[in-house]
């Protein structure tokens, strides 16, 4: 299918009368009736401001200032390094052509003009102009839309302020890290006020990363609200996520999950997971891996989960993240690994012991390629002393 170039603009630069008046001519055989002249180079760049041409038949031999001048002196401003200009010369060498080139000059054609030929490289440089123009607007309203999707994603997570006022609440340090590997992610996590000695504590992992997955954590966040978490064990919690997240999410597509409740007056996290990365928890000088197993959302319906409970007295932390802190490695560190969590915490309690996550997360974007091939969420929830 022909593109229609009626709406395209098409500046003649050419000190003789007669060229410009037959070179108009030849190119509305392409549709184009937009067209300016100019005698010279010098005045061809005041009509390329004034004009705003989509290309310009530029002529080489010209006083003032010739075609070559003119070309180089439009590649120097930044809104006319991609102008396609077409060079017109009765010097037909190779050594003239690569004059032109040198100059900035889009394509060449030789004097006398061949009207078919003519025609036909206008029209090429145009569509070509028409086709990325198209794909940079295209490009930027991608930017901003993904922009935009990615501020909602953003605001589904707990913000500095709520963090605040729970961890004032309950007595505790709340510290996160969120960062997804492309514009979107599939990480969610959440924190969750159930009574005055009761809070929750949410991460999700998606499968895959990008838009798919973000979309999924929208479907997530709409879900969540229909399952009140203050009288349901964690492990019947998740139970009945799976089963809203199987009705809503594609084929193949799932996540891991672990969801614990910290009850402050038992000084107990009671928890139950799907296949999440192991938690570390850390009482006293003990830090261990807990049994996160369990099947992944979404999967299937038939799944179930079980409740595990362990002390976290005063003084105590866990440390939630997402698989991207173990699966990440870098040109000369391998991932970190599942066993090696715990230490990687102890050497960053060791330099923050208030704060741990800041250098832990320093630590590891020292061995990472970046970026991330992977989401990225890590989660500090310690009991003040």
């Amino acid at each position: 299918m022909t593109m229609s170039l009626a709406d395209c603009r098409v500046l003649i630069v050419d000190d003789n009368a007669f060229n410009r008046k037959s070179l108009a001519l030849v190119i509305r055989r392409a549709g184009i009736t937009e067209v300016a002249f100019a005698g010279d180079g010098a005045e061809g760049l005041r009509a390329v401001d004034d004009f705003r041409p989509d290309l310009v038949l530029l002529d080489v031999d010209m006083p003032v200032m010739d075609g070559l001048e003119m070309c180089r002196t439009l590649r120097r401003i930044a809104t006319h390094e991609e102008l396609p200009v077409l060079f017109q010369t009765a010097l037909d060498s190779d050594e003239e052509q690569v004059r032109c080139f040198d100059a900035g000059g889009s394509d060449f054609i030789s004097k006398p003009i061949k009207p078919g030929e003519c025609v036909a490289r206008v029209r090429h440089q145009l569509e070509k102009r028409k086709l990325f123009t198209d794909l940079a607007s295209f490009r930027a309203r991608v930017e901003r839309e993904l922009s935009h999707a990615r501020a909602m994603q953003h605001s589904l997570l707990p913000e500095g302020r709520r963090l605040t006022a729970v961890a004032e609440r309950y007595g505790l340090v709340l510290d996160a890290h969120f960062e997804t590997s492309s514009e979107l992610g599939g990480d969610f996590w959440g924190v969750y006020p159930l009574d005055d000695r009761r809070v929750g504590f949410l991460i999700v992992d998606f499968a895959g990363h990008g838009i798919t997955a973000a979309i999924n954590t929208f479907r997530l966040h709409t879900l969540i609200d229909r399952f009140p978490m203050q009288h349901m064990a964690p492990s019947q919690w998740l139970t009945q996520l799976n089963g809203a997240l199987k009705d809503v999410l594609p084929t193949g597509q799932f996540a891991t999950a672990f969801f614990g409740v910290l009850d402050l007056a038992t000084d107990t996290l009671t928890f139950a997971a799907a296949g999440a990365p192991n938690p570390v928890l850390g009482v006293g000088a003990e830090l261990r891996l807990l049994d996160s197993a369990g099947l992944v959302l979404g999967a299937s319906r038939r799944a179930r989960y079980t409740d595990q409970s362990h002390r976290l007295p005063r003084g105590g932390f866990l440390f939630l993240y997402s698989d991207a802190l173990i699966e990440c490695g870098g040109e000369e560190h391998p991932p970190i690994g599942r066993d090696a969590v715990p230490g990687f915490v102890r050497d960053a309690l060791a330099e923050n012991r208030l704060h741990p996550l800041r250098p832990m997360m320093e630590r590891f974007y020292a061995r990472v390629r970046q970026p991330l091939s992977d989401d990225l969420t890590a989660v500090w929830i310690a009991r003040r002393a």
